[in-house]
């Protein structure tokens, strides 16, 4: 997997999003969903589910979002998966701690899962992830 930003992955999609968005909507109504890496766990077998809590989310990165959820679970949209991954990097020995760099984000396209909304009330979503056939 090669390391991009979040808009390289949506477009590996063949998807814009709007700014700072974490979901896009496909042509062929797909749901592109940007999914923090530290909240998957498995599930049954060959199943991993994905569990976010939006409830101290605001704004309209956050509104556009539930939008797109509450979308894809009434109408059983095919969700396609951006998995964002914290990059650890070293700071030499000579950076003082208050010029370190926070830690960047890398986002890859995982085109070999889908997944399907199978929770939301407004707040919390579960998503499962199977791979793609």
């Amino acid at each position: 997997m090669s390391e991009l930003n979040l808009l390289e992955a949506f477009w590996r999609y063949k998807v814009k999003p709007s700014v700072r968005a974490r979901s896009a909507v496909t042509e062929d109504r797909a749901l592109v969903l940007s999914c923090s890496y530290s909240r998957f766990h498995r599930a049954q077998s060959g199943t991993m589910k994905y569990e976010e809590d939006l409830s101290g989310d605001t704004g309209a990165t956050a509104a556009l979002l539930r939008s797109h959820l509450a979308d894809a679970l009434t109408n059983e949209l095919e969700i396609r998966l951006i998995v964002a991954t914290p990059v650890e990097h070293r700071p030499s020995l000579e950076t003082p701690p208050e010029a370190a760099r926070p830690a960047r984000t890398s986002f890859h396209a995982r085109k070999d899962l889908v997944g399907r909304v199978t929770f939301f009330d407004g707040q919390r979503f579960v998503v499962e992830f199977r791979k793609a056939s």
